[in-house]
């Protein structure tokens, strides 16, 4: 039997995407958006060419240029607190499936959510809890020139072509809605105490390099007061790392950032 169209499931992602030429933080004017226009708010998309003031994890500097594709994606906490964990790899999922699509089948996902190509970075997703709603930023390296001094790269530069920014943005609204999509199919299951199998975590650890590799560990590695170095043993049915330390203690983490050290 072939598999379910997922998308259907959740079709209010994309249905209103903002352009703008030129913003500050996208992030930022999504929460203004969400008070503004609440009725339409679940799915929302706001996209810029340039971004002047774009941050990562702890305030860190992205270049988003013009060529790259700079989005950020309002989605209502409709989920079950258990599940609030799948968000992450949903995003990373999205991504990776979005880089197959145009060829770039050597891509991978980076625990979380980073997606990589031969450990240069591809894409990034940044999530804030804002009130009863996910703020979910998404930079793609598509036809832009991330500055050499960073180990980033982008779809032109792999596929020596560029790619035109609207098709990216309509295979990513795709696998978004997928990804989210079979979440809300999983849990009307689970109420309804019918089994079904999580692919969310199926497709991720088939598109992760993350799993049996000897990884560093902290919450925050810029200023990181404790690092843990093991081997990644396993990705829990919750997205979490399984990881097997030095001393042979096994600990598990959800949340934080690595570095492949081999």
């Amino acid at each position: 039997m072939a598999s379910l169209d997922y998308s259907k499931f959740f079709p209010e992602i994309g249905q209103e995407v903002w352009h703008f030429p030129s913003l500050s933080r996208a992030m930022a004017l999504l929460k203004e958006f969400i008070r503004l226009f609440p009725k339409t708010a679940n799915g929302r998309i706001i996209k810029a060419d340039i971004l002047l003031e774009s941050k990562g994890r702890f305030n860190r500097k992205w270049f988003a240029e013009k060529g790259g594709l700079w989005v950020a994606l309002s989605i209502y906490d409709e989920f079950l607190p258990e599940n609030s964990c799948l968000i992450p790899l949903i995003l990373g999922l999205a991504l990776v499936r979005s880089a197959y699509h145009f060829g770039i089948k050597e891509a991978k996902i980076k625990w979380i959510n980073d997606l990589h190509y031969k450990g240069k970075k591809i894409a990034g997703v940044l999530i804030e809890k804002f009130e009863s709603w996910y703020i979910i930023g998404i930079g793609i390296n598509v036809n832009n020139n991330p500055p050499e001094k960073i180990p980033a790269i982008s779809f032109k530069k792999i596929l020596k072509k560029e790619i035109s920014l609207l098709t990216v943005l309509k295979v990513l609204i795709f696998w978004l809605r997928y990804y989210f999509g079979f979440l809300r199919f999983y849990e009307r299951n689970i109420l309804d105490e019918k089994e079904v199998k999580n692919i969310i975590i199926e497709n991720y650890k088939k598109f992760s390099d993350t799993l049996k590799r000897c990884i560093a560990f902290s919450y925050n590695l810029d200023k990181a007061e404790e690092v843990l170095i093991g081997e990644v043993i396993d990705i829990t049915n919750k997205g979490s790392l399984l990881i097997n330390l030095e001393n042979s203690e096994i600990v598990e983490v959800s949340s934080g950032e690595i570095i492949y050290l081999w």
